[in-house]
């Protein structure tokens, strides 16, 4: 009985995070829609101008990242994909995502109106982080936010309450030293 639920459980579907080699998401989603595999590519409109000209194009929410509702069995059949690098895995195993968390990440996309963007997940508030290259190396600070993707904003002790906005990969995060 045991075994038959186990089976039952690794057949399961679930969402998994593929991420494809740069601007190929598009092409990925295009070959996963051929063969069947559910798949989802959060996509977001921008302004872009060309030439003296505005155009509404719609680019990936994580760039590089599309989303597969897969059981474990059809792995091998989305890697094997021209354009996909890996599914995302930790400690060798390979990462699900609950179906409560995708669906509430799909109604944020859907309802947001402005342009939705993803800070780093190394960084959070609070965190001492030591500036490893620029002006301010050897810098170290409390993080105060993530402004975007390639931003922080920084709280400098000693200086009262100076803050400084340092790049993203200008900056370690000081327990990983």
């Amino acid at each position: 009985m045991e075994e038959t639920a186990r089976k039952i459980k690794e057949n399961a579907s679930c969402w998994y995070a593929v991420y494809t080699a740069p601007r190929a998401e598009k092409k990925v989603k295009e070959q996963l829609d051929k063969i069947g595999i559910d798949n989802y590519l959060p996509l977001q409109p921008v302004i872009r101008m060309w030439n003296n000209r505005k155009k509404k194009i719609f680019i990936p929410v994580v760039p590089g990242c599309l989303f597969v509702y897969i059981s474990s069995e059809e792995i091998a059949q989305v890697t094997s994909i021209h354009g996909v690098t890996f599914l995302l895995k930790e400690k060798g195993r390979y990462v699900s995502i609950p179906e409560v968390q995708m669906e509430t990440f799909r109604t944020m996309i859907e309802r947001s109106h402005e342009l939705v963007e993803f800070a780093p997940t190394d960084f959070v508030p609070g965190a001492t982080v030591q500036v490893i290259r620029g002006q301010l190396q050897g810098l170290v600070a409390e993080l105060v936010e993530c402004q975007g993707n390639n931003k922080l904003l920084l709280r400098i002790e000693g200086l009262g309450c100076a803050l400084a906005t340092v790049s993203v990969d200008c900056v370690v995060s000081k327990e990983k030293q």
